[in-house]
């Protein structure tokens, strides 16, 4: 999944799922977000979508909707291309991956 799309890389401690993270650079919750994986050593990728190219943007949240039937928002965070959370709820995200790390 996103195959053409180069994602940055955070290194962690925690890296038992493949964690690909997708924010804007403007959205308080993405920074939250993203503060979260931070502060809890995860090992992940992440991307702003505010700064990609409008077409490449466009492409890669085509191939969200068709993957996961569901429209992008943000922040989301995809585990193991499998699942994802939406927004940032910080007890949702405790409870998916602090309790499975």
């Amino acid at each position: 999944m996103f195959d053409n799309i180069e994602f940055n890389s955070i290194p962690g401690n925690r890296d038992k799922h493949r964690l690909r993270f997708m924010g804007l650079t403007t959205c308080g919750f993405c920074r939250k977000a993203k503060q979260f994986l931070d502060d809890n050593d995860f090992s992940y990728e992440y991307l702003y979508l505010d700064k990609i190219d409008p077409d490449e943007k466009k492409k890669l949240k085509i191939e969200f909707s068709e993957h996961f039937d569901k429209r992008l928002s943000y922040p989301t965070l995809i585990i193991d291309d499998k699942e994802i959370l939406t927004g940032f709820i910080r007890i949702a995200w405790e409870q998916e991956l602090l309790e499975d790390a």
